[in-house]
C-alpha cells in the first residue's frame, strides 16, 4: 500500500466530543477514518483505536466538561493520541488488583502496554487535563529508521 505525500503532510485531526457514553464509538469511527486515509496497517489501526477508546472512556467516566480528541502521525510514523477534558490533572493509579474480577480499572494498563510512552498533563483552556499516548509504527516507514513497538503486547505476566 502506498502512502501519498499529501497524507503524510496532513496527518493531524481533532474532534470535539459530547460528554456522554456515545463519545467512544464516535471517536473510534472518526479515528478509523483518519487511519484509513493515512494508510495505517491493521495492527497500527487496532492499537490506536484501542488507546483512543480507553482515553476517551476515561474522560467520560472520570471527568466533567468538554472533551476533545486529537490524532496525529509524525514523519517517523508514530501515532500521537491525545484526549483533553475538564477533569483533574492527576489520574488515579492504574494498578488493578491482580485478583480483581471487575472489568474496570485496566484502561491505563492497556495503554501502557500498547504505547511507546504515555502520560498526563495540563491542557489549554477550556480544558484542564490531557491524557496522551505515543504509539510507535509496526512496519518500516519510507521516511527512515524508527523505534518498533515493544515485543510484549499482552497483559499476561512474564514467566
Amino acid at each position: 500500500m502506498t502512502t501519498s505525500l499529501t497524507a503524510r503532510r496532513r496527518a493531524r485531526t481533532s474532534l470535539h466530543l459530547a460528554h456522554r457514553p456515545s463519545a467512544c464509538p464516535r471517536a473510534r469511527t472518526w479515528a478509523a477514518e483518519a487511519l484509513t486515509r493515512w494508510d495505517a496497517t491493521d495492527e497500527e489501526t487496532d492499537d490506536v483505536l484501542l488507546v483512543m477508546c480507553e482515553l476517551v472512556t476515561n474522560a467520560v467516566i472520570h471527568t466533567t466538561g468538554p472533551i476533545r480528541a486529537h490524532l496525529s502521525r509524525d514523519q517517523a510514523g508514530c501515532y500521537h493520541v491525545q484526549v483533553d477534558d475538564g477533569g483533574p490533572t492527576v489520574p488515579p493509579a492504574a494498578r488493578p488488583d491482580e485478583h480483581d474480577s471487575d472489568e474496570h480499572g485496566r484502561g491505563l494498563v492497556i495503554v501502557d502496554h500498547l504505547s511507546a510512552r504515555h502520560g498526563h498533563s495540563r491542557a489549554p483552556y477550556p480544558y484542564r487535563s490531557r491524557a496522551w499516548a505515543v504509539l510507535a509504527p509496526t512496519t518500516p516507514h519510507p521516511a527512515g529508521p524508527r523505534t518498533l513497538v515493544p515485543a510484549a503486547r499482552t497483559l499476561e505476566p512474564a514467566s
